[in-house]
């Protein structure tokens, strides 16, 4: 049976993966923010503004969901795992997790 130091331990060491990879990822040329979100929104980590990653939180997990279960009706043993949208000014990246939800906000690179 696992003890509470255990538990303790595991979640300090994925807190600490999660600060490493936003860090890695936040350095890589043209990128603006990095987001992890719950499946519903919340902010877990951010290198975005509080009021930016909020509004991100709620908008981009509501499309996201939308688009999850527009591919499971397209193809039932299908599922989301990716989705990319450019826009004129900005890249919006969306890892999708069975529990979380990454962002990443970049500059598009000029062609």
């Amino acid at each position: 049976m696992a003890s509470y130091t255990d538990d303790t331990a595991a979640i300090a060491a994925q807190q600490i993966d999660i600060d490493e990879t936003i860090s890695r990822l936040g350095s890589k040329k043209g990128v603006e923010s990095v987001t992890v979100l719950t499946k519903d929104g919340r902010v877990i980590r951010t290198t975005a503004t509080p009021e930016h990653s909020e509004i991100q939180g709620k908008l981009l997990s509501r499309l996201a969901r939308d688009a999850a279960e527009i591919v499971e009706e397209l193809e039932s043993q299908d599922e989301l795992s990716f989705l990319r949208i450019r826009t004129k000014r900005h890249e919006i990246m969306l890892a999708l997790d069975h529990n979380y939800l990454l962002v990443i906000v970049q500059s598009p690179q000029k062609d």
